[in-house]
Order: C-alpha cells, then sequence, then structure tokens
C-alpha cells in the first residue's frame, strides 16, 4: 500500500525539520516548503493527501493559500498551525474549509490523530462521491467501474462487507475475464485485514498431484522430491485473505480437506501430524455452474454451501452495456498512462457499436482490444473503423442486438429471456421502457414476464 503524502508549509525551519523527521518516522511520504508559493505549485503538479499549514507565510497569508489549495483540490484536508492569540483567526479558518487548526506548540499524538482522522474522512467522503457519481468505486488501490445497477450493487454489497467486517465465507460467481479478482481484491481492501497478506490461489494453474500440497504445504520427505518442509498458501495467508480461484475445477479429494479447513480454521500438511491453526478470510471464485457440478457429482455439495455464505454474482459485460462507456473512459486513462501517450476519446457511433457487441471474454477482452488500438493506431479519436471487424459490424451493418448463434445451438426462449432481463437492466426496472426498446406493447412483455418468472 502506498503512503499518505503530507505537505508541510511553515516559515520556521525548526518546525519544518522537526514535522519532517517524526511524520516520515511514522511512515509518511513527506515533503516540506518555507513559503506559500511553492506548497500551491506543488499541490497542483502532485497534490498531497494533506496540508499542514502555518497561519503566517512571508508571502501569503494561511488563508490566502487555503483558497489557492481548495480551488485546485476541494478535498484535500488542510489542518492549520497558529501561534497564540491566533485562535480567532483559525476557527475562521475552519469555517472557510479547513479540516482543523492546532495552535503552536505542536503535539506530536495530537497532529498525528488528525492526520489519521483527516485521511479517513476524506477518504469516505471521496467514496461516497463516487456511490453518488455512479461511474468509479475506490476500495483503496482497487477501483470498480462501471455505471449500471448490477455494479452498484456489487459496490454496496463490498462497502456492506467491509463495514460488518465478518470473516464469512464469499463465492464470487461470473463468466471468465468479468473481473472476479478484481471484485476479491476490493473485498479485501474494504475489510479490516486489508493490512494483511492477500494470497491469489489459480486452482485450475495448480497441477492436480500438488494441488493439496501448493494449499496445505508438505513435511519434508511426504513424497518423492519433497527435500525439506514448506509451507501452504493458506498458511501464508494467515490473517489475511486467501482468495481461491476458479473453485470448480479444484479436484474432489482437495475438496474434503479444504471443507475440514472451513470448518475448523485447522489442517495438517502432507506428510504431517501436527494441526496448524490459522486465521484466513476465504473469498472462492468460480465460472462454472457449480449447483449443475453437485449434481454431477464433481463438487461436493456440502463445501458448495460452506463457501457459498455471501454470494456475490457478477453479470457478463453483454448484460450490462452501459458499463462499456465507463469502462474504456477507464482503460484508455490507464493505457494511456502506462504507454506514455496522449489520452484518447471514442466517438459516439464507435461507442454504439461497442456497447452493441456481445465480448464474449467479457472485461478482459474490452481491455485487450482498446490495448491493441493503442499500440497500432496512430489517433487521438478512435472510430469505428479503428474496431476489429467483428466489433465495428455490430455498429454499421447489423442492426438490433448482438447475439451470436452459438456453435451447439441454443434454446429460442433463453435468448428472449436473456433479452428481456437486458432490457429491464437497462431501464432499471421500467417495463414501459423496456417494452419499447424490445418493441413489444407493456401487456405483451408483462405476459412474457409471467411466463419466465420474472415478476
Amino acid at each position: 500500500m502506498s503512503r499518505a503524502r503530507v505537505f508541510v508549509c511553515d516559515d520556521e525551519m525548526l518546525i519544518r525539520l522537526w514535522l519532517e523527521e517524526h511524520l516520515q518516522e511514522e511512515g509518511f511520504e513527506v515533503h516540506v516548503f518555507a513559503d506559500g508559493a511553492s506548497v500551491i505549485a506543488a499541490t497542483r503538479d502532485h497534490p498531497p493527501d494533506i496540508l499542514l499549514l502555518d497561519l503566517r507565510l512571508p508571502d501569503y497569508s494561511g488563508l490566502e493559500v487555503l483558497a489557492e489549495v481548495q480551488a485546485l483540490r476541494p478535498s484535500l484536508p488542510v489542518i492549520m498551525m497558529t501561534a497564540y492569540g491566533e485562535v480567532e483567526t483559525a476557527v475562521g479558518a475552519v469555517r472557510a474549509g479547513a479540516y482543523h487548526f492546532l495552535e503552536k506548540p505542536v503535539n506530536l499524538s495530537e497532529i498525528l490523530l488528525l492526520i489519521e482522522q483527516a485521511i479517513e474522512a476524506c477518504k469516505l467522503r471521496d467514496e461516497v462521491e463516487r456511490l453518488r457519481a455512479g461511474h468509479e468505486w475506490r476500495f483503496s488501490e482497487v477501483t470498480l467501474v462501471g455505471r449500471s445497477p448490477a455494479m452498484r450493487r456489487i459496490a454496496e454489497r463490498i462497502s456492506r462487507i467491509g463495514e460488518m467486517g465478518s470473516p464469512s465465507n464469499i463465492l464470487i460467481r461470473g463468466e471468465s475475464g468479468t473481473g472476479k479478482d478484481v471484485v476479491a481484491r476490493a473485498i479485501h481492501a474494504r475489510g479490516p485485514r486489508r493490512s494483511q497478506p492477500f494470497v491469489d490461489v489459480n486452482c485450475t494453474a495448480l497441477p492436480e498431484h500438488l494441488v493439496e500440497s501448493e494449499l496445505f504445504g508438505h513435511e519434508a520427505g511426504a513424497f518423492t522430491g519433497a527435500r525439506q518442509s514448506k509451507r501452504g498458501l493458506l498458511e501464508v495467508a494467515d490473517g489475511g485473505t486467501a482468495f481461491l480461484d476458479e473453485i470448480g475445477d479444484m479436484p474432489v479429494p482437495v475438496q474434503a480437506k479444504l471443507l475440514h479447513f472451513l470448518e475448523s480454521h485447522s489442517f495438517r500438511r502432507v506428510g504431517g501430524v501436527r494441526d496448524i491453526e490459522v486465521d484466513v478470510h476465504v473469498v472462492a471464485a468460480t465460472n462454472r455452474d457449480l449447483t449443475s457440478a453437485v449434481e454431477r457429482g464433481d463438487f461436493r455439495e456440502d463445501l458448495f454451501y460452506r463457501l457459498n455464505v455471501v454470494p456475490v454474482d457478477i453479470p457478463p459485460l453483454r448484460k450490462r452495456p452501459d458499463d462499456i462507456g465507463p469502462l474504456t473512459t477507464h482503460f484508455i486513462g490507464v493505457l494511456s498512462r502506462e504507454m506514455r501517450r496522449p489520452v484518447s476519446t471514442v466517438t459516439a457511433d464507435a461507442l454504439a457499436a461497442m456497447e452493441r457487441y456481445a465480448w464474449p471474454g467479457n472485461v478482459r477482452q474490452l481491455r485487450n482490444v482498446l490495448e491493441r488500438i493503442l499500440i497500432f493506431e496512430d489517433t487521438r479519436v478512435i472510430d469505428v473503423k479503428h474496431l476489429p471487424s467483428e466489433i465495428a459490424e455490430h455498429g454499421t451493418d447489423r442492426e438490433g442486438f448482438a447475439f451470436v448463434l452459438p456453435a451447439g445451438g441454443v434454446a429460442l426462449e433463453d435468448v428472449e429471456r436473456e433479452l428481456i432481463e437486458q432490457a429491464l437492466d437497462r431501464t432499471q426496472g421500467n417495463k414501459s421502457a423496456a417494452a419499447r426498446l424490445l418493441g413489444l406493447t407493456r401487456d405483451t412483455l408483462r405476459y412474457r414476464l409471467e411466463r419466465f418468472g420474472l415478476g
């Protein structure tokens, strides 16, 4: 996790050095300034997380600097530092937008507490603003992007999980590429274990004969090649979060040992005789239909119910086209910074084509398409002609929706049901608007809703 950046602006050198030394010892990134002009310029170029500002400076008054930095970054928390007898002016600064004020000589414990409270209050305010905007939710260094009702529900559920701080197991379900790993990291970042390890375990990437050893560890001599003892990934995650990705591909014999661990919070290494207890929050994810897997005997029913205490379902991108615009803007910004090239924009026609496309690879495919365009196309404006042909055709020659018939065929009723769900999702449940999107009368849509049990 990156350190909080603190700016200190005071014309007294001893105060600057004292604060710089002690705040750095507390783990902050500290920058000191002797005048108002310098701190205003630095705030413009690289804004801090918090500013400690003296009320009297050689070139500006503290109130003038406060007004300038607030214009640059309205949410920046500013703590005023005042000399004896300036309390009335300091109170005026708080009314003008400062977070708090301290009388000199400042007390280190008091200032550390204020910094912590101010940064936390700023983060909470930013999160509320993003929830209201509905385009972006930031959980520490993890960002969720979207404006669909589905993404709003997911962001609100993550916030709720974090507020409760419950160690209940979580199962994230969604197709490949929908961002299950991002949601898992957001859950970890929002919760009380965020400063502890986050261990990502991809169950499909582990050889079947080594899954048990990788998860639970092994003792020396447990099997051929085990020359020394090794901690398993669950042991490495002690105190933090273990993300079991693609849990549906875990071999059935290992599922039994995982179930025992979830029930007892203890396990034995392969070849071991001693129980090892760990405190791990388990978040699992799958792109498979585990209910069907249970019926086939490929997945233990008791393990499914143990994992599925708190379900989080991520719809495929084709069911939430409203998220394509915000995701495109976000990815272009990220990729432009990584490639050190000017930020591009997307035309309305190109965006319309992208919104009509089915995106079988979901969000991962969208990011890859944009990355390919930025690598090979020398343009600041992404138009339909820059899109891959399979996407561009949906914006020109093909009117309507972007359903592609699977090779194995599909039931027509399933297609109809999915289109109705998409229309309701896009119109946020407004049946009249959904009926217009589908070219149906409201009565016809009501009949189909009852027929499919959609309410």
